[in-house]
């Protein structure tokens, strides 16, 4: 009885490490990821660049998100998941602060790029790690709690920007997104453990000999259709959530607000994004709901229509700002919460990685887009009101998925 007592504490305290590190890693990527939006509207004039040059910048780490994420699950997958999320915060500290240092437009888009890689890999290995920290258990619940860190690191980096005041130096979110990682990465390497669940399945693997290829793992014919919904699903998801991210404070600058009070904005959105989707996926854990995605997309759609139309009042948009982030971020939360659990736990980093490098696709369109819009002479209304069929989309291909049956080695 002594020692099974001991075993459960000793594997509640590494899963209780797992998550607080992983958390602390969300955090990180959370400003690293909203970095370039709140550096924006400093870097545009000092390197000279237009609305569409900026797009190209704003786009190029998001890009490098689409590589990363798929070659840091594949990495997952055969060297194990901690060592691939080590090497992955590394790499994105490294390039945020050489981001502080860039000389020019083309070290930007370079740098950004590189940057990018590093986020991508890191984040399908805080969804794997959580979603098997716990023996499978609160799967859900773990991985939307842990990815709630990331819009609290976004309003970090948005106070920050808030901080500085008009005239503040862009470089200081880009020291502080560089530098935290670099400390975080050798606490990773002395505390955080490998997920038990992979270690068994890795060693079944070996002794069955089990397929692990990318194709068998991803379009196997019980997943195919699971595969495809996820990809339709995070790929629309991303979209309007990083085109908010990295133009949102430029967009409430148009509509008339000040930097500050665009910022301030910035912070809104974040901070109800962060508590909202934990509400979400503690609901989504407790009784899996298909109305619950309908509702939050409902309300998006709502939100954009609303935001769009107000006028310079701040605690209105702020309020719509707040509401906005909540139904996108916690949609998008719940869908990284439900993703593992499509894919058996041996090729888990796979399929995940996989989704969320799609999902990077659609992080690269959608400041690209905005810049496009921009430069063609659109206004921020109009730009907001693009999101609405997108909005349709992701909302469609997102309840369908539920419909589906999930892997049976991740239990609620």
């Amino acid at each position: 009885m002594n020692v099974t007592t001991t075993a459960r504490a000793s594997a509640l305290q590494r899963s209780g490490v797992t998550l607080a590190l992983c958390f602390c890693a969300a955090i990180i990527e959370g400003i690293d990821l909203q970095s370039m939006g709140i550096a924006a509207p400093g870097i545009a004039p000092e390197f000279h660049l237009s609305k569409q040059a900026l797009g190209y910048v704003l786009t190029a780490s998001p890009l490098g998100l689409f590589f990363g994420a798929f070659i840091g699950g594949r990495i997952a997958d055969f060297w194990g998941r901690r060592h691939a999320l080590i090497l992955s915060i590394i790499v994105f500290g490294a390039f945020q602060l050489a981001t502080a240092w860039a000389a020019g437009y083309t070290d930007l888009l370079a740098i950004r790029f590189l940057c990018g890689l590093g986020l991508g890999g890191a984040f399908p290995n805080l969804i794997a790690l959580t979603a098997e920290a716990s023996g499978g258990r609160n799967n859900i619940l773990n991985v939307v709690v842990t990815a709630a860190g990331m819009p609290m690191g976004g309003a970090v980096a948005a106070l920050i920007g808030f901080s500085a005041g008009p005239s503040g130096d862009w470089r200081t979110v880009f020291y502080v997104g560089g530098i935290a990682p670099l400390v975080l990465a050798p606490v990773m390497i002395v505390l955080l453990p490998e997920s038990s669940l992979f270690r068994q399945a890795r060693s079944a693997a070996a002794s069955t000999k089990q397929q692990l290829g990318v194709w068998y793992t991803l379009f196997d014919g019980s997943r195919v259709r699971q595969t495809i919904l996820l990809w339709i699903s995070f790929f629309f998801v991303a979209v309007m959530t990083h085109l908010l991210l990295n133009w949102l404070p430029n967009l409430m600058v148009a509509k008339g607000f000040t930097k500050p009070q665009a910022f301030l904005i910035q912070i809104v959105f974040n901070l109800a994004a962060a508590s909202g989707s934990v509400l979400l996926g503690w609901l989504m854990q407790r009784r899996p709901n298909r109305l619950l995605l309908f509702v939050c997309f409902a309300g998006l759609a709502a939100a954009l229509l609303a935001i769009a139309s107000l006028g310079h009042d701040l605690v209105l948009v702020a309020a719509t700002a707040g509401v906005m982030g909540t139904c996108l971020i916690g949609a998008q939360f719940v869908l990284y919460g439900l993703s593992p659990a499509y894919y058996p736990t041996i090729t888990r980093g796979t399929g995940t990685g996989a989704a969320v490098a799609v999902s990077r696709l659609g992080s690269a369109m959608g400041p690209y887009l905005a810049g496009q819009l921009l430069g063609a002479g659109a206004t921020a209304t109009q730009v907001l009101q693009s999101l609405l069929p997108i909005t349709g989309a992701a909302a469609t291909a997102a309840v369908l998925l539920m419909f589906l049956p999930r892997s049976k080695d991740l239990t609620d």
